[in-house]
């Protein structure tokens, strides 16, 4: 949760930049602590940043903002 409260997204690679306290993330994802966190509707889970392999998860108000950035800008009609 400190991840997601500073970042409102984690992935594998942004923890790779934390201080060595925190679990590695494949810990996180063995002991299934997003996951569970995930079941229970605190944070979300799914691709939100682009070109990024792997899981990802967000906070429920943040991954709606995340995906909307992230969508191809509608085409404008000229007539």
């Amino acid at each position: 949760m400190t991840l997601l409260r500073r970042y409102g997204v984690v992935f594998w690679r942004l923890r790779e930049r934390e201080p060595d306290w925190l679990p590695p993330w494949r810990d996180l994802l063995q002991v299934r602590v997003f996951h569970r966190l995930e079941a229970r509707g605190e944070i979300r889970g799914g691709g939100f940043v682009a070109g990024l392999a792997g899981e990802q998860f967000a906070l429920p108000e943040v991954a709606p903002l995340l995906r909307t950035m992230h969508s191809p800008p509608k085409a404008v009609s000229l007539r």
